[in-house]
């Protein structure tokens, strides 16, 4: 995590995201999106400053964040704390929330990490819950490299992990999982994943 260097980032963060570049597309239409389909007790994974509280409950929220400095400013914003926490370890028990959501983050999981990383939203997540992933993705590697030549994001795009839909597919036909896929932009897409079966190990 350190290779992107998010404790400094916070202190322009929220600035940052106003000037809706491309990976911030759509920024606010994309939080509000995804606190509309989510229900119940959510946990905000990766959840930065806290902006998607535009939109949900404080009272029904738990942010999880591994950058201090991220953490600070949502304290000071907002009057508490998210948990000290990432993808592959949320800090809460088994079965303890209703919808794990994530916006512009799950593009810092590497590939190989992204299915221990389903695996352990799965893990806090109350039979019936749900899993939103609000991201950069593209439906392929091959038009993950076609946008990128196109759209002159070659760098920024390879020096991400930025999702595919296939890749996600394959993930969620192992784990037993129902998905469905929204695109917002040329860029944005919301992933929605549920359970097929009371079997949570996959």
């Amino acid at each position: 995590m350190e290779r992107w260097d998010f404790d400094g980032w916070a202190r322009s963060y929220d600035e940052d995201v106003e000037r809706e570049d491309w990976i911030h597309k759509d920024y606010w239409k994309v939080l509000k999106l995804v606190a509309e389909r989510a229900r119940g007790l959510v946990v905000d994974i990766g959840c930065g400053t806290g902006n998607v509280l535009r939109f949900l409950d404080p009272e029904k929220y738990i942010g999880v964040e591994p950058s201090v400095g991220m953490r600070e400013k949502f304290r000071v914003k907002h009057g508490f704390e998210p948990l000290d926490g990432h993808f592959l370890r949320i800090p809460l028990t088994d079965e303890s929330v209703d919808t794990v959501i994530t916006t512009h983050a799950f593009h810092h999981v590497p590939d190989g990490e992204k299915t221990d990383a389903i695996k352990e939203m799965l893990r806090v997540l109350k039979p019936g819950g749900k899993i939103l992933i609000a991201d950069v993705m593209f439906e392929s590697g091959e038009e993950k490299r076609r946008i990128s030549a196109e759209d002159g994001l070659k760098e920024e795009i390879e020096d991400e992990y930025f999702a595919t839909l296939e890749h996600l597919r394959e993930i969620c036909g192992k784990l037993g999982l129902r998905y469905r896929f929204g695109r917002v932009n040329r860029y944005v897409w919301i992933a929605e994943i549920e359970l097929l079966t009371p079997d949570r190990k996959g």
